[in-house]
């Protein structure tokens, strides 16, 4: 008998980015934006949808952010707080001083997301352990600081799906993707590079700060430099990147999360 693919929670598709920012700037992070695979075809006809009759833009993302096209972008944002099968997760960094060539800050990058990718797909795994659960991680590997798109892949196969499931099952894969093809990646670099500039605390013109007020206003936070309560689900952030696995052969200055030093977000 097959699989029944409208299960609740069968295959989750996963995207992911992370800023490529500098070591002395504010702050840096990752993220993921979760949704269900058999929805896929379901999230691009809502795009659509989203977006007809609004101004056009080339690409959607943070850089692409400007006077023209800041009401297309706040609409992509509405439409992932009104999706209620979108979720998106994320960690932010404040750097400790000592981090010194922009390669061992670029590989910490790296590690600390690829910790964070499997944190949180052994959070989920763990939450609904009885059902099956094959995953498709989505990924742009040179923008998230890897050579190339297949060292993109094979570092998320060999380093997050591989120790999650024990071996690399045969429905466990990932897949390369260019961001400026794939509104997925875009909507969660988007999410993040919002979330991490409120955290570098960095004036942000008038079009982008509409953005991250639309966001905000959905979270009921006075601004994005906050850390969610430890049950949120639709809109996870936490300060601090994972710790380093005991399995890692090389010692990075990876950081623990910390408390926020701010309250945390009334729900």
């Amino acid at each position: 008998m097959g699989v029944d693919e409208h299960k609740r929670g069968l295959r989750r598709w996963l995207l992911c980015t992370t800023l490529q920012g500098e070591a002395s700037e504010r702050a840096w992070g990752g993220g993921i934006l979760w949704l269900n695979w058999q929805r896929r075809g379901d999230f691009q006809d809502l795009l659509r949808q989203t977006l007809a009759g609004l101004p056009e833009v080339p690409r959607l993302g943070w850089a692409h952010i400007n006077a023209e096209t800041a009401q297309t972008h706040a609409a992509f944002v509405n439409m992932f707080f009104a999706t209620p099968w979108l979720s998106f997760d994320a960690f932010v960094v404040e750097p400790t001083p000592g981090q010194t060539s922009a390669e061992a800050f670029s590989e910490t990058q790296r590690r600390a997301l690829e910790d964070f990718l499997h944190a949180q797909i052994t959070e989920r795994l763990r939450a609904e352990p009885d059902e099956p659960q094959p995953l498709r991680v989505w990924l742009d590997g040179p923008a998230l600081g890897y050579g190339s798109r297949k060292a993109g892949v094979i570092a998320l196969e060999d380093q997050v799906l591989r120790p999650v499931f024990g071996r690399l099952r045969p429905e466990d894969k990932a897949i390369a993707h260019r961001t400026g093809d794939t509104p997925g990646l875009q909507l969660a670099g988007l999410l993040l590079q919002a979330l991490v500039a409120a955290w570098q605390d960095a004036a942000v013109h008038a079009p982008r700060k509409l953005v991250q007020n639309a966001m905000a206003a959905h979270l009921g936070w006075s601004d994005l430099r906050t850390v969610s309560r430890p049950d949120a689900t639709k809109f996870n952030v936490r300060l601090g990147a994972p710790k380093q696995r005991s399995r890692r052969p090389t010692q990075l200055p990876l950081f623990e999360p910390q408390p926020s030093t701010r309250a945390a977000a009334p729900f």
